[in-house]
């Protein structure tokens, strides 16, 4: 070896013996602790092997982590760098809103065929609804060919405190169908609020209920959890109602919910913070001194007094009931269904504003009438009145003459005694526009009456209730006892010609043989009554609407009356319209050529079966060839809040004709069989 290699290697040697050294001292001390312990003293072998492996424990800690969680590193290569462990299941994402493919014209592909291109649309919430074509819905294409813009501004129209039947189950099917929106320019989601505000004006809380059960709760925005707040104060139910207000307040200042949340701190006690609130109300400008007087006397617990109350909101009437605040008689005057069916139910309002509300909310559809027979039998008399319940009615009409009449109706064991109460009910009904719905309250018991000889004269008031009510199964065991009786008895063969075109009207099957062309004998029964051409003119135009052709001879004897007569017309721009509506696209599929009417005008389906139910469309064939819920809408609005029971007969021959022919022969029919009996037919 050469001196200059061996000088080198000298530092080398040198440094080498400390490293050694050093390992040497720390092995010494570790093996002298050891020697230390109790276990090596002992001197056993396991000592020995404890000592070993702490010793291997002490390198390894002292060596970095990368050395020992690599089995075998490669020779000569670079270090390798360790990178996170891998994820092996998916990440989470939000799922995207809910979609619906929307398809767009076809585009020529580069081989020339065409490809149809679809686009992603999030789903309309005015989409909404909770009846399909099989629950009697009118259809998802019922707004198909209408524009958006006629419906913004028709729509908001409806007669909702309409009290006809009928009327309300369309208007009801119309929004609660499931339908796509018209076309045009909208803000999305304004047409189902528009929807659930109009259930609510008509007073059907289940309806509102059903409608915002459906629309996720995102898309609901502070109109629609108005709604929901009033319609919960108005079924009674503050717990939710409170909750709505809780979470509105935080976010929105306005008077409605302030006042909304200062009754809920009523009724958990807080009425400091309630003071508070009505303070800084009164500061605002607001002046709705009932509803500050009714909640300090819920602070108070003494009993509030209202003088008047013409129009109270949800609000005012769930703050009067927890107050135990007396109604006053004015707050009947209210034509809401929604107000009038929580009067009815409230039990801080007299019997007399209850029966009246309740009589009305039956009416108009908002009220049960099982809650209307609770309220008759709920009723107190004098043993005078109980005893002579007919003179007492005949003395005073009213709601409280019904209700007695109807108490005695449950007492009644004699069936001509019943009969008697049923006419002498139902005939003040009529006098005070309440027929129809009075007929529903005594129709379980109109239905046990057994027909017999002794009871033919009650026979056409019975037909009559039953026609209206869709029980024609019932009605035609009143038949049969009529055409016997009237081989014999001619009151009874002159009321049997009466009452055989209403019949028919209602698309009775025990007036098969009857057709119009019998005219002459109904005429010659009623020629001699006041109303006689009145009458006459509205029944040969509800014929001649659902598609029987009344005489030539029949209209000419009318032209003895006055030529000119004055009619309350729908505008002119609605009656166009609805013409155009009934009658614009393709021909309706499914229907049946009738003697005297025009191809497709009537609905095979629809008639009145043989358990006297109106199948009210439940299929509509051609959904979409008309203008469906166009149709609907302008036929409503043509009737207008007076219904079928007041409007003129070219009115409603319009109507009828319309309805026909998209379809709906059978709601036609309940119409005409309303306006006929409202007038006296």
């Amino acid at each position: 070896m050469r001196p200059n290699q061996e000088g080198r290697k000298a530092p080398l040697r040198r440094r080498c013996r400390r490293i050694g050294k050093k390992r040497q001292r720390r092995g010494g001390l570790i093996w002298s602790t050891l020697r230390a312990s109790p276990v090596i003293r002992i001197g056993s072998k396991a000592a020995v092997v404890m000592a070993a492996v702490v010793m291997a424990a002490v390198v390894l800690a002292a060596m970095p982590d990368r050395a020992w969680a690599q089995e075998a590193p490669p020779v000569a290569s670079e270090p390798i760098r360790l990178s996170p462990p891998r994820q092996l299941r998916p990440r989470r994402e939000t799922a995207p809103a809910p979609v619906y493919l929307a398809p767009t014209e076809a585009m020529p592909s580069a081989s020339g065929a065409k490809v149809r291109m679809d686009s992603l649309q999030t789903i309309d919430p005015d989409t909404a609804g909770t009846l399909t074509v099989e629950q009697g819905g009118l259809g998802t294409a019922m707004w198909s060919g209408t524009s958006r813009n006629l419906v913004d501004t028709l729509l908001p129209r409806l007669p909702v405190n309409v009290a006809s039947a009928a009327m309300r189950s369309l208007m009801r099917r119309l929004l609660l169908s499931r339908a796509a929106p018209p076309q045009g320019e909208s803000k999305s989601g304004s047409l189902i609020a528009l929807r659930i505000e109009l259930l609510a004006a008509m007073g059907d809380l289940a309806g509102v209920h059903q409608l915002l059960s459906v629309i996720p709760k995102h898309d609901r925005n502070e109109r629609l959890i108005r709604i929901e707040a009033d319609a919960r104060l108005l079924a009674n139910d503050n717990h939710r109602a409170c909750n709505l207000a809780t979470l509105q307040i935080a976010e929105r200042a306005s008077p409605y919910w302030q006042k909304a949340f200062i009754f809920c701190q009523s009724l958990a006690g807080e009425h400091h913070k309630a003071a508070l609130g009505i303070s800084l109300l009164r500061e605002m400008g607001d002046e709705d001194e009932v509803f500050f007087g009714l909640v300090e006397a819920l602070a108070l617990g003494a009993a509030a007094t209202v003088e008047s109350l013409p129009d109270p909101s949800p609000l005012h009437l769930a703050v009067a009931r927890a107050a135990k605040a007396r109604l006053p008689a004015d707050v009947v005057s209210s034509n809401r269904p929604g107000i009038l069916k929580t009067i009815a139910t409230s039990p801080n309002a007299s019997v007399e504003l209850r029966l009246e509300a309740a009589e009305r909310a039956v009416a108009m559809g908002s009220l049960a009438v099982d809650a209307l027979r609770q309220l008759y039998t709920s009723a107190s008399f004098s043993d005078e009145e109980l005893a002579n319940p007919l003179s007492k009615a005949e003395a005073e009409s009213g709601p409280l003459s019904r209700a007695l009449l109807y108490r005695t109706s449950l007492v009644q064991t004699v069936p001509t005694a019943q009969a008697e109460v049923v006419v002498r009910a139902l005939s003040l009904a009529r006098e005070g526009g309440r027929y129809a719905s009075t007929v529903r309250v005594f129709l379980p018991l109109l239905k046990r009456i057994p027909p017999s000889d002794e009871l033919v004269w009650f026979a056409p008031e019975a037909i009559r209730a039953l026609l209206i009510s869709g029980e024609s199964q019932a009605a035609r065991v009143w038949f049969d006892l009529m055409r016997m009786s009237s081989k014999y008895d001619k009151d009874a063969n002159a009321a049997l010609a009466a009452l055989l075109p209403v019949a028919r009207l209602a698309g009775s099957r025990d007036v098969d043989n009857w057709t119009t062309d019998m005219l002459g004998d109904w005429w010659r029964t009623i020629k001699a009554s006041k109303e006689a051409g009145k009458r006459a003119t509205l029944l040969y135009s509800l014929f001649g609407a659902l598609g029987d052709k009344v005489p030539d001879e029949a209209w000419e004897i009318l032209l003895e009356g006055p030529q000119r007569i004055t009619v309350a017309m729908p505008h002119p721009a609605l009656w166009y319209r609805l013409a155009f509506a009934a009658n614009s696209g393709e021909p309706v599929a499914g229907r049946k050529a009738v003697a005297g009417v025009q191809p497709n005008t009537l609905a095979d389906a629809g008639r009145v079966d043989d358990a006297g139910t109106l199948a009210a469309a439940k299929a509509v064939p051609g959904v979409g060839r008309r203008r469906l819920g166009e149709t609907v809408l302008l036929s409503l609005l043509a009737l207008g809040e007076s219904g079928p029971g007041e409007a003129d007969p070219v009115v409603l021959s319009r109507v009828l004709s319309s309805l026909g022919n998209i379809g709906l022969e059978a709601e036609a029919r309940a119409l005409a069989v309303e306006a006929a009996l409202a007038a006296g037919l």
